[in-house]
């Protein structure tokens, strides 16, 4: 009896349909073998014009056709590098006299990840030592392409291998050159950059030299350990343009976006979609994980900063809004069953910045207001080239300490709460003015009591915090097991920082004012965190209002 071989997409007839058709038409059994084998082997010999393009690849392709920049995420598995190896390589199969760069991390990554996707989607026929007045290719295993580069012969498309690395040492690598090709006849790709962990410098750089051919930039990232600043600027007010349902989480997803902070497409492939990728083994792996970690590797969806100093942070589990989430947890609504505290880090060239908190009868703590906050002020940081810098509402509104008094009340009064404790920047409140009055002693003159910050370490303050993010994420969310702190969806600058601050002295010094004032919460009363006080246990202690 004939045998099959077994393939992920291409089905082979059962045991039962091979002898039925052997005895009633040997002939077109051998004929239906012969095309089953083939193709198989056709494709194993040359994946760029006889593989088998997967479901995701082609909306890499669609992305390409609509934006000069397209990021793709990719899960375990996904086919995410094999598939921008195929965009690139018809690019410089289809199109005459073009010249495309490719950058990866070290010289080790882009001869085994980089080059050797690209050498695997190289059609058969060049696979061999090319040397002529057209075109030059020498690869080998060990060494990648000899001289990091390559022109193939038949469109003298020149391709060149470079690392971050160079150009971070040498930004003039670039000068000089036009990327791209100038009469594209298909995908007008000239740049691919793998696993970009920099900042936007080389593509700044790289813009400039791609805009002269009007060619395309494809970045491929993969978000295992967090995504970084520079990535974040593609995934920051993204609009989900297309969903597909994702097994595990048992919602939907998405799979395509539109970025308009880079005017850029993402793009997500999912483990699933890739039959040779060995997704069975990958759920297996992954059913009693948390669910971050399921988004990031079978779904490539990024869920945090890999700089972050608070890794146990969960913008899905900590983040709360009015409605329910998918777990139930929703921002209490009666605030009057909170005891509140206020957060205030003052500046002489910005604006103040400051956080209100209740905690609750359980001792959970929920972070409802920021000031000023990004609905009604903007971003207070931004991330440019090469760091954060301060955003509109870091801009100086000219306040005195009379007019923060009346604009606290304000808010408060809105949120409807009492604020039992106020905690002040203990550096800052206690700088003393030209007539030796400090901060202190101004807002309890407006009627105001505030309370020094602790003066723990930066160190010290971030591991107790992220103990207020903990939960075990082997176990379901529940009341026994769920983190401590939450903030509501309206504090943006808030949520930006924790997620983004790393401590880094000037390139994130912009996030560091409202990462200073949850820290200050956290080592409140002592360095136990602030406490939750029945209002029967509570004493007036300053004439104005918010302070007991």
């Amino acid at each position: 009896m004939l045998e099959f071989t077994s393939h992920p997409i291409l089905q082979a007839p059962s045991d039962e349909e091979i002898v039925a058709l052997g005895e009633l038409d040997p002939k077109l059994l051998q004929k239906l073998h012969e095309a089953h084998e083939g193709r198989i082997r056709a494709a194993e010999e040359d994946p760029l014009r006889h593989g088998f393009d997967l479901a995701g690849w082609e909306r890499i392709r669609n992305a390409l056709s609509k934006y000069d920049e397209v990021i793709t995420f990719g899960g375990n598995r996904s086919g995410k590098t094999t598939g921008c190896a195929k965009m690139l390589m018809e690019a410089v199969t289809e199109s005459m006299d073009g010249h495309v760069v490719c950058f990866s991390q070290n010289a080790d990554t882009s001869v085994k990840v980089q080059q050797s996707a690209v050498w695997e989607m190289m059609p058969k026929e060049f696979k061999r030592k090319t040397k002529s007045i057209d075109g030059y290719i020498n690869y080998s295993m060990q060494n990648g392409f000899t001289g990091s580069s390559f022109i193939f012969p038949d469109t003298r498309t020149r391709v060149d291998f470079k690392t971050y690395t160079q150009f971070s040492n040498n930004q003039t690598i670039l000068e000089g050159f036009e990327f791209g090709f100038r009469n594209p006849v298909g995908l007008n790709i000239g740049a691919w950059l793998d696993e970009y962990l920099g900042d936007a410098a080389l593509v700044n750089t790289l813009r400039f030299r791609l805009a002269t051919r009007n060619s395309k930039m494809l970045l491929g990232f993969t978000p295992i350990d967090g995504y970084t600043p520079f990535v974040n600027e593609y995934l920051k007010g993204s609009e989900t343009l297309k969903t597909r349902h994702a097994e595990l989480l048992g919602r939907d997803v998405p799979v395509e976006q539109y970025s308009p902070e880079r005017d850029a497409g993402v793009v997500y492939l999912h483990s699933d979609e890739n039959p040779f990728g060995g997704y069975d083994r990958i759920a297996k792996d992954l059913r009693n994980e948390n669910e971050d970690k399921i988004m990031v590797r079978a779904y490539g969806l990024p869920t945090k900063s890999m700089t972050s100093l608070l890794p146990n942070f969960s913008p899905e589990i900590n983040v709360l809004s009015d409605k329910p989430n998918k777990y139930g947890m929703v921002f209490p609504e009666n605030m009057k069953q909170l005891t509140w505290y206020q957060v205030v880090d003052p500046a002489f060239a910005r604006n103040y910045v400051a956080l209100w908190a209740g905690v609750s009868e359980e001792g959970e703590i929920f972070i409802r207001r920021e000031w000023p906050d990004r609905g009604s002020y903007g971003e207070w940081a931004l991330f440019g080239d090469p760091k954060w810098r301060y955003g509109p509402a870091a801009k100086k509104f000219g306040y005195d300490v009379e007019r923060y008094v009346e604009l606290f009340k304000e808010i408060e009064d809105e949120l409807g709460i009492d604020v039992m404790e106020r905690i002040g920047d203990s550096r800052f409140f206690a700088k003393e003015n030209e007539n030796n009055v400090d901060l202190f002693t101004k807002f309890y003159d407006y009627g105001m009591s505030f309370v020094p910050s602790d003066g723990q370490t930066e160190q010290i303050g971030c591991t107790a915090l992220d103990e207020w993010f903990n939960y075990n994420p082997n176990y379901e969310i529940d009341e026994a097991n769920r983190p401590l702190c939450y903030i509501h969806e309206d504090c943006g600058n808030l949520i930006e920082s924790v997620i983004n601050y790393n401590s880094s002295g000037k390139n994130d010094e912009a996030l560091k004012d409202f990462f200073d004032i949850l820290r200050y919460l956290r080592m409140s009363n002592g360095g136990y965190g602030p406490d939750y006080f029945a209002s029967r246990d509570m004493q007036a202690t300053t004439t104005g209002k918010g302070g007991y």
